[in-house]
């Protein structure tokens, strides 16, 4: 049985209310920008099944297909577990919800990934409480294929966010498995390629694969229409067009008022998006998105105009 809830939605529109009521609250952290991308209604939805029985071929709302086998769950601490599993699972294959929900792209020896897209997989009882992959099982998750075959791995997320909570703002780093592989593959009933990956944890999985660039190059972004920018209440990502990678830029120059890369990891003249998002004090939210041909020393001007959530929701979905 599924459900469908749109919670996190609602709890969003709360949180901008209580926000715009409290001056001191710690806007610059962005809360409700990534509370509403991380939880948005688009891509999160729950199943419920027994544990006894599993599910066979669930299709989610962005089209992957899961399979969980009897008995797949144990309680926290291994012990068996009989009854009802709620399974929350959230889809990421839009570069712009990757780049917000930072489910991108970089690996945990900081080299820059290509992705095929991420998913978040969470099981708890009807209490709530926590439940975890039994040891010998493992998950059937079947993500929508692209166009890169037999090149991509799974990587977990090595920063053990599970949900991620509205002020959390890390960028994810992703370890390769050693254990666990992905399959690409060919479905003639569906008409269409998957990847299917087999993890054996829950958490933040991803379907990637390592770049490797020969001669890389970074950017360099100004964002102007925002008053009293730092690196806290204003975040910058590059969005290549090909592939599904998205980088957010870390280093912030107060002198210069310029984000750039940590490294270089740019293909030179290689088209991106430009994406820039700011909040100020009563929770403005101010949203520029410029498309780019990187160079070498690239550096361009982005003006932020002042938008609502819904609309940098609309932007990103497209992109």
């Amino acid at each position: 049985m599924k459900t469908f809830t749109i919670f996190s939605f609602i709890a969003a529109l709360a949180l901008l209310s209580s926000s715009c009521k409290n001056d001191h609250n710690e806007y610059g952290q962005m809360k409700g920008i990534n509370f509403y991308s991380r939880n948005d209604a688009i891509t999160f939805e729950q199943i419920s099944f027994d544990n006894a029985t599993g599910i066979a071929n669930d299709t989610l709302k962005r089209k992957g297909l899961l399979n969980i086998g009897a008995n797949t769950f144990t309680n926290a601490d291994g012990s068996a577990f009989t009854g009802k599993v709620v399974v929350s699972v959230r889809e990421n294959y839009v570069r712009g919800f990757m780049a917000l929900n930072s489910v991108p792209t970089t690996s945990s020896d900081s080299k820059p990934m290509s992705a095929e897209g991420a998913v978040y997989i969470s099981a708890v009882d009807l209490q709530g409480h926590e439940l975890k992959i039994a040891s010998g099982k493992n998950i059937d998750y079947k993500m929508p294929g692209g166009a890169i075959p037999n090149q991509c791995k799974l990587y977990y997320a090595n920063d053990d966010v599970k949900d991620p909570s509205p002020a959390n703002t890390a960028l994810f780093n992703w370890n390769e498995s050693s254990t666990d592989s992905v399959e690409y593959y060919f479905d003639t009933n569906a008409g269409k390629y998957y990847y299917s990956l087999k993890p054996t944890q829950l958490g933040w999985i991803s379907c990637a694969k390592i770049i490797s660039n020969a001669n890389p190059v970074g950017i360099k972004v100004r964002v102007i229409g925002v008053s009293a920018i730092s690196s806290t209440n204003t975040a910058v990502y590059v969005v290549p067009v090909n592939g599904k990678s998205a980088y957010r830029l870390w280093n912030y120059d107060k002198a210069s008022n310029l984000f750039s890369l940590d490294q270089p990891c740019l293909n030179n003249g290689s088209n991106v998006y430009v994406i820039a998002i700011a909040s100020s004090r009563h929770f403005k939210i101010f949203y520029a998105k410029e498309l780019v041909a990187v160079g070498v020393d690239t550096q361009i001007n982005t003006h932020a105009i002042e938008v609502n959530l819904a609309a940098i929701s609309a932007n990103l979905y497209i992109l």
